[in-house]
């Protein structure tokens, strides 16, 4: 079966007194759904990453990729990746900016897929339905008073999670605060990890080491911007603390780098910034060559949530879900029905055929995309 159609829709929900976080304030919420449809009418969906720049990425698909990729088989996603590989990626491309239009480009082809063969996408990479640990992730806490992040916290915990993701990145002394006194409230059994989105110098890094040590961080992620990967080594090499990073390391030679240096512990590729469901696939296997966990990183719509699952129900390394927890997502409540539902701290795939998800339409006009960057 053939692709006949590709389009993109930038989207974009403003957003008003949102709490700073690691990589700033947020100031609107953006997404870049994709639309596949094949010759016999078959619809699937997928999620690019904005980039900072939805209407870019938006361009992206349809302008760069539908041109390739339209007309070829829908069972061929190797050839299909490759192709977009060799003619946008490997030389002259747009960079990082390409890998995230092909993320929702090759994510819509594997729902197509799964609809045209009657399967949810798990069973198609070889997996097994499975619930999978959960933990609050997403646009969650920030760098609110010390008291209403415990209270955030213990908000979770009644939910029944038992892992968490602070953010860190204000200060050295501010952060260890807020970690400090969540360990203290939550109990034992809850799981705390940090993400400084990439805001730590390698001095900062070490100051915030033993403290993060003694609270029992169940991993550090991305301390440093993702060309650092020397102070990501060093660092590895001296803590107890698993690192993790990947969502901003791209592809599998990315990644590759990273564990032959001993850069990292966990690998968190994002579906729809590494060039889809195909090569974040590639990586999780990378990892488990490497004997490396896999805990993807997700975006804003729940497709790419659902994405996710699918893909750590396939994956033997396989090790924890991000629930997206943002207080407002209209992009997961409103936009996307059948959204991964975490239940009890756990969640598991849809057995509906494809990624298990579809899409109101009748939203794009609502959230027409917004040009530059969500976060100031």
């Amino acid at each position: 079966m053939k692709i006949a159609e590709i389009k993109a829709y930038p989207l974009s929900i403003p957003l008003k007194d949102m709490p700073a976080r690691g990589i700033g304030r947020p100031v609107k919420k953006d997404a870049v759904v994709v639309k596949v449809k094949l010759e016999d009418g078959t619809v699937g969906w997928g999620q690019s990453h904005d980039a900072l720049a939805p209407t870019v990425v938006a361009s992206l698909v349809e302008q760069n990729l539908a041109p390739i990729v339209i007309g070829a088989d829908v069972m061929a996603f190797e050839d299909i990746w490759q192709l977009v590989f060799k003619k946008q990626m490997q030389i002259h491309g747009p960079g990082n900016s390409l890998y995230a239009a092909m993320g929702g480009v090759d994510m819509a082809l594997w729902d197509a897929r799964g609809k045209y063969l009657k399967q949810p996408v798990y069973k198609l990479l070889g997996g097994s339905k499975k619930k999978m640990r959960a933990y609050v992730g997403g646009w969650s806490f920030g760098f609110k008073p010390v008291p209403e992040i415990v209270e955030e916290a213990l908000g979770y915990v009644a939910r029944g999670f038992t892992a968490m993701k602070l953010r860190l990145g204000d200060s050295v002394a501010m952060d260890l605060k807020r970690v400090t006194a969540v360990r203290k409230a939550v109990p034992d059994h809850v799981d705390i990890m940090v993400d400084v989105n990439t805001r730590y110098s390698y001095t900062d890094m070490k100051k915030a080491l033993p403290g993060l040590e003694d609270c029992g961080i169940f991993w550090c992620e991305e301390p440093f911007p993702p060309h650092q990967i020397a102070d990501y080594a060093k660092i590895n090499a001296r803590s107890s603390i698993s690192l993790a990073a990947g969502e901003n390391h791209y592809l599998r030679y990315q990644a590759l780098n990273m564990f032959q240096l001993g850069a990292i512990d966990i690998i968190q590729p994002d579906p729809c910034k590494c060039g889809g469901i195909t090569e974040t696939r590639r990586i999780a296997d990378l990892a488990l060559a490497y004997d490396r966990h896999f805990a993807p990183h997700i975006s804003s719509t729940a497709i790419d949530s659902a994405a996710c699952v699918h893909l750590l129900c396939a994956a033997p390394n396989a090790l924890i879900y991000e629930t997206d927890c943002s207080p407002v997502n209209p992009f997961r409540d409103d936009l996307v029905r059948g959204a991964p539902q975490v239940i009890n701290g756990y969640v598991e795939p849809s057995d509906a055929p494809g990624l298990g998800v579809e899409i109101d339409e009748e939203l794009f006009k609502k959230y027409p995309g917004i040009h530059g960057p969500a976060v100031v």
